[in-house]
């Protein structure tokens, strides 16, 4: 039982991106809209899409969907939000296919605010969602990252699609088209998006492939886990609410290169209480009870990222 129930519709989310960690280099993000947000900077050009079903904004000017949720794979999947880059041109140089990552990380701890169970969501995010997964959530910097050529639902490579997000609502729903590259050494790239995930979980397939320097790469990362209307993690076998251990740091996508840590784009999602509301408090003993029994939880039954399980034993 956690030590404070927070309220739901207490809170709303704000989407903001920049070409660093730092908010003061960021731009709010329109949400839900086909309005392309461009950023050009010494190492890319991109324009981002954010899409967030049941999007809850600060000032509620900002449709709560998308018709992106409407269309196929997304309505079957049910897929709960999508970050989308349409396209990723990298200007500077380019980056072999082993070392970008796009993942989360924080400033400040997280270990105390993780929730009983959190340890196996970790497994179960890293063995079913995305077997690339790879991070510490217990350091002191907490971090989770995978390779964008194995994590990364769609990816396509080349050509124009001009026109399409053209702000009128029309909505491009990218497919999957990497199979056109040609990898370094001998071998080819898996024309199935799932078959790809999968081809390039292996490290030795990722070093063959080059993200080239000029070209354009158009990648739409999503899924059904993340609910932002709910703010909470639904893994398979595992619900976890993630508002009522929140620590108050925001969530945020690093789009980085994994050896040199060249940031290329950051992408953050900050919760705000609003104004006059008010969460509903249970201080007292089950704050001390579940504080003591979190010290006891091993490593291995420790809990990821800002997350709490619902029935997990």
């Amino acid at each position: 039982m956690p030590a404070a129930t927070r309220k739901v519709d207490a809170y709303t989310l704000t989407v903001t991106a920049g070409p660093s960690r730092d908010p003061a280099t960021h731009v709010p993000v329109p949400v839900n809209t086909e309005r392309a947000l461009h950023f050009d900077t010494e190492h890319i050009s991109t324009d981002l899409f954010v899409r967030i079903q049941g999007f809850r904004s600060t000032d509620g000017s900002l449709p709560d969907t998308s018709p992106y949720f409407s269309t196929p794979p997304h309505s079957t999947n049910k897929d709960k939000y999508s970050i989308s880059f349409s396209p990723l041109v990298f200007k500077d140089a380019s980056v072999n296919g082993d070392d970008l990552v796009l993942g989360n990380d924080f400033d400040h701890s997280i270990s105390k605010s993780l929730p009983p169970g959190f340890g196996v969501a970790w497994k179960v995010a890293r063995w079913v969602v995305d077997p690339g997964l790879d991070g510490d959530p217990w350091a002191e910097k907490p971090w989770m990252e995978g390779q964008v050529l194995s994590s990364v639902n769609v990816l396509d490579v080349g050509g124009s699609r001009e026109g399409r997000n053209s702000g009128k609502g029309e909505v491009d729903v990218l497919t999957e088209g990497l199979a056109k590259v040609k990898l370094n050494d001998r071998g080819e790239i898996p024309e199935d998006s799932a078959a790809r995930m999968k081809f390039f979980v292996q490290p030795e397939n990722r070093k063959k492939f080059t993200f080239e320097k000029g070209e354009k790469y158009w990648a739409d990362f999503y899924n059904p886990y993340l609910d932002f209307n709910e703010f909470a993690l639904h893994l398979p076998g595992v619900s976890i609410h993630i508002l009522q251990y929140w620590d108050g740091q925001p969530l945020r996508y690093v789009l980085k290169n994994r050896v040199d840590q060249t940031v290329y784009l950051v992408i953050q999602f900050t919760l705000t209480r609003k104004d006059g509301a008010e969460d509903t408090d249970e201080e007292g003993e089950d704050e001390e009870e579940e504080d003591s029994d979190n010290e006891e939880k091993s490593d291995s039954e420790k809990p990821i990222v800002q997350t709490s399980p619902d029935d997990v034993d």
